[in-house]
């Protein structure tokens, strides 16, 4: 089970930071797709739409990005069409695709953490081979494995290659075929059987919104989104091959996750998966340590960052 902290050695942001560093790409970037909404008058707003709604939400800066984004989703299930948090809202989630976008495209090779990493996927099992469970937007673990050329897949189907399974979505997703809309490019291919959320199957590590078009047809879930598997079939979907996952393995390792009270569901599920098995936790984090230790009593807490932990050195088998 992976989360941002497994990320953060290649310079992507942690949840904690993550607003600062969201706003200060948007601000130094000023996008053509979200530019305008940050132009002084706009909207009819003396600082623009969009800083508008983050000042009506957040008046004294002092929400996480998590937070700010739970925030705006409650506001606008109840306000008009016209409030700018419409418009943060929707700005924010643009810059944060784009920022993680920008850090992918400037790694020139993966480090050797993440060499060591697929070792240890790469370690013969008796039966089925490791799953990977990302709760991260970016395509770091995938980089990683194709760069590794080891077989892997979005589903769970083909006990052959390494499931990477994705229940917040992924920068490289579309929910076109949600929206019964048609692609003229022929490389989109769902997930798997069942599934309306697609990749590019063609060049599933290259950005399909490099100009911004249809990119909120990008299917990523954010703290705060509605879409949980009692109310979404494809999020049940992915959320059942993450299930037989689980149970098909002996033990469950979180790295660099901090098991968020917000994503009740994801907590409740993981505490129902791990009866029986073997639970490892590395993260550096005491609070999160903290939680984890009342979820899952038994745990093998680990305070460590991934970068230090066991898995980011080479695997006995090397």
């Amino acid at each position: 089970m992976l989360g941002a902290g497994f990320s953060a050695s290649e310079q992507f942001p942690l949840v904690m930071g993550l607003r600062a560093r969201v706003l200060h790409f948007l601000e130094a970037e000023r996008h053509s797709s979200y530019r305008m909404f940050m132009e002084p008058g706009n909207g009819g707003h003396a600082e623009g739409q969009f800083y508008a709604g983050l000042h009506e939400i957040d008046p004294n800066d002092t929400l996480e990005f998590e937070e700010l984004l739970i925030a705006l989703q409650r506001r606008l299930q109840n306000t008009f069409a016209e409030d700018p948090c419409h418009t943060t809202l929707r700005v924010l989630k643009i810059g944060c695709a784009r920022l993680l976008w920008c850090i992918h495209n400037s790694i020139w090779k993966v480090g050797s953490v993440y060499e060591n990493f697929v070792s240890w996927l790469r370690m013969p099992q008796d039966s089925s081979p490791n799953a990977i469970v990302s709760f991260n937007w970016d395509v770091l673990v995938e980089r990683t494995l194709a760069d590794s050329s080891v077989a892997w897949s979005y589903w769970n189907s083909d006990p052959s290659v390494i499931p990477v399974l994705k229940p917040h979505g992924s920068i490289n997703w579309s929910g076109h075929l949600r929206e019964n809309l048609r692609a003229e490019y022929g490389g989109w291919k769902p997930l798997g059987q069942g599934s309306r959320l697609s990749y590019d199957s063609w060049e599933p590590l290259s950005n399909p919104n490099k100009q911004e078009i249809n990119s909120d047809l990008r299917y990523m879930i954010f703290p705060g989104d509605p879409e949980l598997p009692d109310r979404d079939e494809d999020v049940r979907l992915l959320w059942d091959r993450i299930s037989e996952a689980v149970l098909q393995r002996e033990a469950i390792a979180f790295v660099g996750y901090s098991l968020p009270e917000y994503d009740s569901f994801a907590t409740e599920r993981f505490k129902e998966l791990a009866r029986g098995k073997r639970v490892e936790v590395y993260t550096p984090n005491e609070k999160h340590l903290a939680r984890f230790e009342s979820v899952f009593p038994k745990a093998e807490l680990h305070k460590e960052k991934f970068e230090h932990s066991v898995y980011a050195k080479p695997s006995p088998g090397c």
